[in-house]
């Protein structure tokens, strides 16, 4: 969530709360399904973009409005350079004591570790490995739970760093097998899924020409915030609608394949959904 303060719908009647589903999520069906829940967390930054962690500034403002609605707070945080690490040094100390660190990077694992002991490290789903590319529309390619985190190597690493809970996405061929066997409690996002990231922001580049268009570090005034593109295979009949946003490629998972998610919580082997609160 960019914008805490328009959560308000979210505490209001279930029929505020289907509206306020269907315009982010676009999808009635879920809209629905998800008016029968009430928010617990808000999560603020980004797993895909270092210009998209919250200022100083904007941080505090985020705490306070979550209190405010007796949300808990998690900080997305995403892969670590050296200018990030130094941005979230001075984040991480305005969390309060427990507060949630969503980790991209095993580096930021070690760092709250050693510097932050008394905030609660996540997993993040860029860490579950699983097969990604919505261009493969065999299971027959998929491992048989979809990810790599009933692996013993991870679970020793997860301990190692002292991390709470475990973030995926969605795999592409999700089945009632997928979330069991995970050796911590599993969050897991919804609709969308990241099928790959990198650097270069494309959106941000439109409004700039020469060799420094695309380059990793563009001029940067968020207009992920408010463009995408879909992209399609023409004459092909593609199982998943592919979104590109910002740095990052989305996929949009089908009704059938969310079916597979109702089931898993309604069995109680989903701890959390995370779902986009703004339109992506």
């Amino acid at each position: 969530m960019v914008r805490p303060r328009n959560l308000q719908p979210l505490f209001t009647s279930r029929g505020e709360r289907t509206a306020f589903w269907h315009r982010a999520l676009g999808d009635e069906a879920l809209a629905h399904w998800l008016a029968a829940l009430r928010p617990t967390r808000l999560h603020v930054g980004s797993e895909f973009c270092e210009r998209l962690l919250p200022t100083p500034a904007q941080l505090i403002l985020n705490l306070v409005e979550a209190r405010e609605y007796g949300l808990g707070v998690s900080l997305l945080t995403p892969v670590a350079s050296p200018q990030v690490i130094d941005a979230l040094a001075e984040l991480l100390a305005l969390l309060p004591a427990g507060a949630e660190v969503v980790v991209s990077d095993w580096g930021v694992a070690l760092l709250l570790q050693e510097r932050f002991p008394q905030l609660t490290p996540v997993a993040g789903r860029i860490l579950c490995r699983m097969l990604k590319d919505p261009r493969l529309g065999n299971p027959q390619y998929a491992p048989p739970a979809g990810h790599d985190l009933a692996s013993p190597w991870l679970d020793t690493v997860l301990r190692r760093l002292n991390v709470a809970r475990l973030e995926m996405d969605l795999p592409l061929f999700a089945g009632d097998g997928t979330f069991s066997g995970a050796p911590l409690p599993l969050d897991v996002h919804l609709p969308f899924a990241f099928v790959a990231k990198g650097r270069m922001c494309r959106t941000a580049g439109l409004a700039r020409s020469g060799p420094e268009r695309f380059s990793p570090r563009p001029l940067c005034h968020h207009e992920c915030l408010g463009l995408r593109a879909d992209t399609v295979r023409e004459a092909m009949d593609d199982a998943w609608q592919t979104v590109h946003v910002g740095n990052t490629v989305l996929c949009r998972h089908s009704p059938a394949t969310l079916a597979a998610v109702s089931r898993a919580v309604a069995a109680g082997r989903i701890a959390r959904l995370i779902v986009p609160g703004e339109a992506v």
